[in-house]
């Protein structure tokens, strides 16, 4: 019984292993773009966000979204409460001082923001040259960014 228990849960976390977004840094996105151009997809999510951890847990733990994010797009998990400085293309992205205290990367704004404002959770769509085709600024079920992803590779 102890057998059975262990290798039902072995599939199980395989299977679950199998099923995520590969999340690349931003650091690394140049080079990946430079040996393969390719769509990029970013999360942008706060650490207290309840829905960003529900999407995290119910819609990118999807085997089949998840592996055509894997294929389409390179993806990137970005923090945008993270207090350091993000750079790339050769510019920094600091962190900005908000009036209600809170801290929020320019580069998240930069890309998020809707009407000047920045929501959680935002998924932002870019082409391969880095320019926004898309932002939603809302928890999307797997159902919706299933529709986002058909409706972006037409």
């Amino acid at each position: 019984m102890i057998r059975l228990f262990i290798s039902v849960l072995f599939l199980v976390l395989v299977n679950f292993s199998f099923s995520q977004v590969n999340w690349i840094r931003l650091e690394n996105l140049s080079d990946s773009l430079i040996l393969k151009p390719k769509p990029v997809f970013v999360f942008i999510h706060a650490p207290w966000c309840g829905y960003c951890r529900m999407m995290e847990h119910n819609v990118f733990s999807d085997q089949e979204l998840s592996n055509q994010l894997n294929r389409d797009y390179y993806c990137i998990s970005l923090d945008a409460e993270m207090p350091d400085t993000l750079s790339y293309g050769g510019i920094d992205y600091p962190p900005e001082l908000q009036p209600n205290g809170k801290v929020i990367n320019s580069l998240a704004k930069r890309i998020g923001a809707v009407d000047g404002k920045l929501n959680y959770p935002t998924c932002v769509f870019l082409d391969a040259k880095l320019i926004v085709q898309a932002q939603y600024a809302s928890y999307l079920k797997k159902s919706d960014l299933q529709y986002v992803l058909k409706t972006l590779t037409k």
